[in-house]
């Protein structure tokens, strides 16, 4: 009987946690120029394969795919919960893609836009081009470049996971925290 009890104070105090509330999204204090030309890089590869580069390049990193896009060439995956990242990946011309990503740190109640260039090239962009075995070079000024993604969210618990299918299920009665 006091099994039951346990249980069932148990059962019904997980039944009201509410999921944890989203980060404060801190955006870099960089201009939007300057921040995209430190996260596109030009890739001498179609977009399939280049999106198999890049999903590559994130597992050999460490990281965890938690989202992939296909259709909207979008990738986004997490390295020990607190750093996150989100690849675009857009096609130029047959042989040629435009690649940009956007990394986030997630701390306690925020998460900052990683802006540093020397963490794109050193952490990114050179084990991509080791891995396609192509050179990866900066975007010129005259290419468009794809918006920056905000990584997705890794959902690591069960709360987690029901908020997010619940907002899934019913888009208009929840608002969009942007992760």
């Amino acid at each position: 009987m006091r099994r039951v009890t346990i249980l069932g104070v148990i059962a019904s105090l997980s039944a009201c946690a509410a999921p944890p509330p989203a980060a404060e999204f801190v955006p870099s204090k960089k201009s939007a120029v300057e921040l995209r030309s430190i996260q596109t890089r030009l890739v001498p590869a179609d977009q399939d394969t280049t999106m198999r580069g890049v999903i590559g390049t994130l597992h050999d990193l460490g990281y965890r795919i938690t989202r992939v896009e296909s259709d909207a060439g979008t990738v986004s995956a997490t390295r020990q919960t607190t750093l996150r990242m989100a690849v675009v990946v857009h096609s130029k011309d047959p042989g040629t893609s435009v690649v940009r990503a956007n990394a986030t740190i997630v701390g306690v109640g925020k998460e900052a836009q990683v802006d540093a260039p020397q963490f794109y090239q050193l952490d990114f962009f050179e084990p991509l081009g080791v891995t396609m075995q192509r050179q990866v070079a900066e975007l010129p000024n005259d290419v468009s470049a794809p918006d920056a993604v905000r990584p997705a969210a890794e959902l690591n618990t069960i709360d987690e996971r029901k908020a997010a299918a619940k907002a899934a299920a019913n888009p208009t009665e929840t608002s969009h925290s942007g992760i």
